[in-house]
C-alpha cells in the first residue's frame, strides 16, 4: 500500500535519528525530531501501523523501533533529500581533479583515502585497464560474391575472426588485394589513433570498397580491446570498528576478514552487471547511471549482514573504475551518495540520478 505523507515523514524522521544515534526510536524522543507536531500517542499508533507494513523492526529489549530493511529501502529510494557538501569535504574530493592525469594506481589509492575520510567509512575500489593491442598480421579468406572472411592476427599471438559483406561484387583477386592494403597500413597500429588523413587514405586504396573501411576498423578494434583483471582496494576498515553494530568480536573478525582473504566477495558485488544471472546477485537500488546500493541481506553473504554498500564506476583514461563505501546499515545515505556523485562528476561522469532530481545541489555551497 502506498504511504501517507504523515508516515512517510515519521518513517524519515525515524531512521534519520537512527542513523544519528544508532539507538531504537521512541516515540517520546521523536516528537522532538524532525519538526514532527504530534503527539507521542499518535506517533505510536502510526509506528505500529508503519512495523505492521515491515518498515520498522521492535527489538525484544527495546520499547523503540529500529527500520527493517524494507524501511531502509524505502527511504533510500523515495524519502531521501540531497545532501550538502562542506567546505572541507568539497576541497578533499576536489584533490582528485588534480590527479586526474597522474597514473591510474595513484588516483585509486587517494580516492580511496579520502572517500573514507570524508564519509567516516570504508571505501572500497577496483580499477580495470582496458589493454590496447594491435593487429600484427591480416589474413583473408574468399566466401563468396558479397562476403569474405577476415582474419586478425594479434600481436599475442591469437587469431580473431570476423565476416564481412560488401554492397559491391567481390572476387578472389579483391579479398587478396584488401588483405594487401591492411598489412600496408594497419599492422602494429593502435586503432583509436587513426588520423582521418589515415582513413581517407585507405577509403581511396579500397576504391569502390570503400564502404569496408569502417566495418574492417570496428572489427578490428573490438578484438584489440579487452580488460585487465584489478585488484580490489579497502581503505577505512577500521571506521567500522566504532560502530556498535561490529564492536563484537565475531563481528570485527569478518570485517577484518574482508580486507585479508575476502577482497574477491566484494570484487563480486563491484563486478555486477544486470547481465549476469549466475551471481544471484540482486541489488536494492540501481540507477541508469551506474550506481547502485546493496543492503546486507541482498548478498546472502553473512559477514556483510548489517552493512550496506554504495558504489558508482566512471572511467579514468583507458580504465574503468568502480569506487564504493561499505558501512553500517543505517549509514548516511545522503552524504554517502551526494560524495560519490561528485567525485564521478570530477572524474568526467555525471553520476546524477540516483535519489535526486537531477540537480547538482553541491556546486551552490
Amino acid at each position: 500500500m502506498d504511504l501517507s505523507e504523515r508516515k512517510k515523514q515519521i518513517l524519515k524522521s525515524i531512521i534519520d535519528a537512527y542513523i544519528d544515534s544508532g539507538e531504537p526510536v521512541g516515540s517520546k524522543n521523536l516528537a522532538s525530531y524532525g519538526n514532527i507536531s504530534l503527539s507521542p500517542a499518535t506517533i505510536r499508533n502510526e509506528m505500529s501501523e508503519l512495523e505492521s507494513l515491515g518498515y520498522l523492526d521492535k527489538p525484544h529489549t527495546s520499547a523503540g523501533r529500529v527500520p527493517s530493511a524494507q524501511g531502509y529501502k524505502f527511504y533510500v529510494d523515495q524519502l531521501n533529500e540531497d545532501y550538502r557538501l562542506g567546505v572541507e569535504e568539497l576541497e578533499l574530493l576536489g584533490e582528485l581533479t588534480r590527479f586526474k592525469t597522474a597514473q591510474v594506481e595513484s588516483i585509486m589509492d587517494r580516492a580511496n583515502k579520502i572517500m573514507s575520510g570524508v564519509t567516516k567509512y570504508a571505501a572500497v575500489s577496483l580499477a580495470k585497464t582496458e589493454n590496447v593491442g594491435t593487429v600484427a598480421r591480416f589474413d583473408a579468406v574468399y566466401i563468396g560474391e558479397h562476403s569474405f572472411l577476415l582474419v586478425m592476427i594479434l600481436a599475442g599471438g591469437n587469431a580473431k575472426t570476423a565476416q564481412l559483406s560488401s554492397d559491391f561484387t567481390l572476387s578472389p583477386g579483391d579479398v587478396t588485394k584488401i588483405k594487401d592494403i591492411l598489412n600496408a597500413n594497419l599492422c602494429g597500429v593502435v586503432l583509436d589513433k587513426i588520423s582521418l588523413d589515415s582513413m581517407m587514405a585507405l577509403e581511396d586504396a579500397f576504391g569502390k570498397h570503400r564502404g569496408l573501411v569502417g566495418k574492417i576498423l570496428r572489427a578490428a578494434y573490438s578484438v584489440t580491446r579487452g580488460e585487465g583483471t584489478g585488484d580490489v582496494r579497502i581503505d577505512g576498515l577500521t571506521n567500522l570498528l566504532s560502530y556498535p553494530e561490529f564492536s563484537s568480536v565475531e563481528k570485527a573478525r569478518s570485517i577484518v576478514e574482508l580486507a585479508e582473504s575476502r577482497k574477491d566477495d566484494i570484487k563480486k558485488l563491484l563486478e555486477f552487471s544486470e547481465d549476469d544471472s549466475e551471481t544471484g546477485l540482486v541489488p536494492a537500488i540501481s540507477d541508469e547511471n551506474g550506481m547502485k546500493i546493496f543492503f546486507g541481506e541482498d548478498t546472502k553473504d553473512g559477514a556483510l549482514a548489517d552493512t550496506s554498500l554504495v558504489y558508482c564506476s566512471f572511467p579514468v583514461g583507458n580504465t574503468n573504475a568502480v569506487i564504493g563505501i561499505l558501512g553500517p546499515k543505517r549509514m548516511d545515505y545522503k552524504k554517502v551518495v551526494a560524495s560519490l556523485r561528485y567525485l564521478a562528476k570530477s572524474m568526467g561522469q555525471s553520476g546524477e540520478g540516483l535519489l535526486t532530481d537531477g540537480k547538482d545541489k553541491n556546486s551552490e555551497s
